[in-house]
């Protein structure tokens, strides 16, 4: 494979001999796939973006994409919506997930132990579902909360919500991203100190007040972390655009990029690269403004343990709050999977007479749909474990290598963060179709696979690195004095004892590949597209009732799974404990 080894004559090439230095042997196995998978294709798609021709295509070398794509008035414009998309929705779900954490966490208010439940949901629902979902609810013109204003109102031209407008567009993002937020920012609230809230009540300051002026400073670092987040996959988003946004002919800079490839007339990689790389050059360019702005300053707060059930009393206005998270709740979680429940029993959208299961037998009869959902199953099932596998091994790696190597690797790991999905494939098709010897992989199932490892690498790592943070490197050793060798030690120590936490990154990441779309659009496998793109197709084409019906038996399947998966996680989770007890009677 002589592509890649020619990296090393270039400036990167002294840092990776160190790196390779650093790191024992019998990690090069783990740097080399590292690299591969996430460094290679990132240098291909740089190369990418200076040639006239397609992957694995002889053509020139040329700086024209880059004078000529944001020339294009196109371009400016999905440019300008990805800003905009990004930022106005980061800023509102931003403050609605602030509130949210706080109502949960610090206060007294009715409804409160839901919203943690229903914001997993939501984190764990597809974005095509929540697309779809809100698409059937505010259509302006067979949309369910249409139809039931007319029938109220006995106004039949009277179009309350029109989802597929920008202001629709951004209230589904905002309910959307809300989930993303809470979940990062759930943990710092629950760390508050509740003397500094006593503190400042009893210096006589309200209750918001204490919030804005004392909680939110406190969290700066957690606040701007999630904010960051936010803008990322802001920047990121494909789905819900394509569901929603494309009928109003609203792009961005994901799906512009995804029209470069499939749509134009001849492909045009060289552009679609050149925007590409200019999109995380922006992401790279707002991770260090947020490191710059936190740099100097500290975060510590002084205080003794937290105390339990000590929370804000918000009297009277506990129900007014209560109210409000009820109707949140209703609008980010039940209505838009309800909408799809109750659409998939109807004969069309609009349409509420003769109302039946027939969409599911019908759907299940498409000769392709059991191939895709098998295909699904095994393609989540293998990604997760895979990348998880990869994961546990990067942070073993980083832990021999020492410091140095950990940061590298970390970094490494992080970078399909900045990559959206149609980023990914697209530098996971230029690095593979450029290298001889695996070209053939080019439109199979594995290169998809390949690609979702990639995108799913950051939060797999995330896992892995809080699993084995926990995990004394003396336990290894000791394993090793007894006679035990490296990978034995891994397989009856580590991963015996990291097992549930294996387990909730290996579903996790499962989850997260089982509802791409941008991935299995661009790198398309004929004959094993993955579920989401039939269901993508099926709505394309206006099937949408049998659409719904498959959402609901994939959204069931999940549920199974998950069960499933809870139940195994009990299991590991007894396991490493019986585990850890046994390792610590041998010590003693």
């Amino acid at each position: 494979m002589t592509a890649p080894a020619a990296t090393f004559d270039s400036p990167l090439g002294p840092h990776l001999r160190r790196l390779g230095r650093a790191a024992p042997v019998r990690f090069a196995p783990v740097l080399a796939v590292l690299f591969v998978l996430l460094v290679w294709p990132l240098a291909m798609l740089a190369v990418g973006s200076f040639r006239t021709a397609a992957p694995g295509f002889p053509g020139e070398w040329t700086l024209k994409a880059w004078g000529s794509v944001f020339n294009v008035p196109a371009v400016r414009e999905s440019v300008a919506n990805s800003l905009t998309i990004s930022f106005v929705t980061t800023a509102a779900a931003a403050l609605l997930a602030a509130g949210l954490a706080f109502l949960s966490e610090r206060t007294d208010a009715p409804l409160r132990r839901w919203i943690t439940p229903a914001i997993v949901v939501m984190f764990a629902t597809p974005g095509l579902f929540y697309a779809v979902g809100y698409a059937l609810l505010g259509n302006a013109y067979t949309g369910l909360f249409n139809q039931i204003a007319r029938s109220l109102t006995g106004l039949e031209n009277l179009t309350l919500i029109d989802i597929e407008t920008w202001g629709g567009l951004l209230g589904v993002m905002v309910l959307k991203k809300v989930a993303v937020i809470y979940l990062f920012l759930i943990g710092p609230f629950r760390a508050l100190d509740p003397s500094h809230d006593e503190a400042s009540l009893t210096a006589g300051a309200g209750t918001f007040e204490t919030f804005w002026r004392i909680n939110l400073p406190i969290l700066a670092p957690a606040l701007t972390g999630a904010i960051l987040l936010g803008v990322v996959t802001g920047l990121q988003a494909f789905d819900m655009i394509v569901i929603l946004g494309w009928p109003q002919d609203i792009q961005v800079i994901t799906t512009r990029i995804f029209e470069f490839i499939t749509v134009a007339a001849e492909p045009d990689y060289a552009r679609a690269s050149v925007l590409s790389l200019s999109l995380l050059l922006l992401i790279a360019a707002l991770s260090f403004l947020q490191a710059k702005i936190l740099g100097t300053r500290s975060f510590f707060t002084v205080g003794g343990k937290a105390r339990e059930g000590q929370r804000l009393k918000l009297g009277r206005l506990r129900w007014v709050f209560g109210a409000l998270i009820g109707l949140y709740l209703f609008a980010a979680a039940v209505a838009p999977i309800g909408s799809v429940a109750f659409s998939s029993i109807q004969p069309f959208p609009g349409v509420y007479e003769n109302l039946s299961l027939r969409n599911y037998a019908e759907v299940l009869r498409i000769q392709r749909v059991v191939p895709s959902l098998l295909t699904t199953l095994a393609l989540s099932a293998s990604v997760g474990l895979a990348a998880m596998g990869l994961a546990v091994a990067a942070v073993q790696a980083g832990r021999a290598g020492g410091a140095r190597t950990a940061v590298v690797i970390r970094f490494t790991t992080l970078i399909p963060l900045a990559m959206p999905g149609v980023v990914t494939a697209l530098a996971i098709a230029w690095a593979f179709v450029s290298t001889p010897g695996l070209q053939q992989l080019y439109g199979t199932i594995y290169l998809t696979g390949l690609a979702m490892i990639a995108c799913v690498m950051p939060f797999a790592m995330q896992a892995a690195g809080a699993a084995m943070a926990q995990i004394s490197p003396d336990l290894q050793e000791a394993a090793r004095t007894s006679g035990a060798s490296g990978p034995r030690a891994l397989a009856d120590v580590t991963l015996q004892l990291i097992a549930p936490s294996f387990l909730t990154g290996w579903f996790m990441a499962a989850i997260l590949t089982s509802g791409n779309l941008d991935v299995p659009l661009l790198l398309d496998a004929p004959g094993q597209r993955p579920i989401a793109a039939v269901i993508y197709d099926l709505n394309n084409r206006g099937d949408f009732s049998m659409a719904c019906a498959l959402l609901m038996l994939t959204l069931l399947a999940k549920a199974g799974v998950g069960l499933g998966g809870y139940a195994v996680l009990k299991a590991g989770s007894g396991l490493a404990r019986r585990r850890l007890s046994s390792l610590a009677k041998d010590r003693s």
